[in-house]
C-alpha cells in the first residue's frame, strides 16, 4: 500500500500541470490584452524568416598569393569589416560584400589561398571570384610594373618608351646604353 500512496502525489501532480498549461495557453489565445505585450503591436504577416537551407557554402582555389594585395584588392573591391586571423589562425582573412560572406585561407606563405563563399543560393560566387581575381591581377600587374620602375632607377638605366596595348600589356622598352 505504501507504493500507491507514493506514486499518488507524483501522478497527480503530473495530471495538474498538463490541466495547467492547457489552461494557460486557453486564457492567452483569448486574451487579446496578453497577446498585445506578448508579440508586440504589430503583426507577424510582414516578417520574412531565412533559414539556414537559403545559404550555400562554396570552396575555391585561386591564384592569391600576395596578403598585402589580396587586402588592398579586397578594400578596393568594397569588401567590409576585412580581418586578419589570429595568431592561431595565421594566414585566414575575411570580410562581407553584399550578401557574401568571403573566408580566405592558407596553410603557408608559398601556396596560394583559398576561398570560401558563404552567400544565398540566388547569387553567384563564381561571379565574385572572377571579379576579384580581375582586379587582383590588375593590382599584381601595377606593382610589378612600379616595381620594375624602381629597378631601372637602381641601375641606372633609362625607360626608353611604355606602350598599353588592348588587352591592358605594358610594353616598357629600355635604353641599355
Amino acid at each position: 500500500m505504501s507504493c500507491t500512496v507514493l506514486a499518488l502525489p507524483i501522478l497527480l501532480a503530473k495530471v495538474i500541470a498538463a490541466v495547467a498549461a492547457v489552461e494557460i495557453d486557453n486564457v492567452i489565445e483569448n486574451n487579446e490584452e496578453w497577446k498585445a505585450v506578448s508579440y508586440g503591436s504589430s503583426t507577424c504577416d510582414n516578417v520574412d524568416v531565412i533559414s539556414a537551407r537559403h545559404f550555400i557554402e562554396k570552396s575555391f582555389e585561386t591564384a592569391f598569393m600576395d596578403k598585402d594585395l589580396l587586402i588592398k584588392t579586397l578594400d578596393e573591391h568594397g569588401v567590409a569589416n576585412i580581418k586578419e586571423g589570429e595568431v592561431w589562425e595565421k594566414g585566414k582573412i575575411t570580410g562581407q560584400v553584399d550578401n557574401y560572406t568571403l573566408t580566405f585561407e592558407r596553410e603557408s606563405e608559398n601556396q596560394p589561398y583559398y576561398l570560401k563563399i558563404t552567400c544565398l543560393d540566388s547569387d553567384n560566387p563564381e561571379e565574385k571570384l572572377n571579379d576579384l581575381s580581375s582586379e587582383y591581377a590588375l593590382n599584381t600587374q601595377e606593382e610589378t610594373y612600379l616595381n620594375i620602375l624602381d629597378k631601372l632607377k637602381d641601375n641606372n638605366m633609362e625607360l626608353e618608351s611604355e606602350e598599353v596595348l588592348d588587352d591592358n600589356t605594358i610594353v616598357l622598352t629600355v635604353n641599355l646604353e
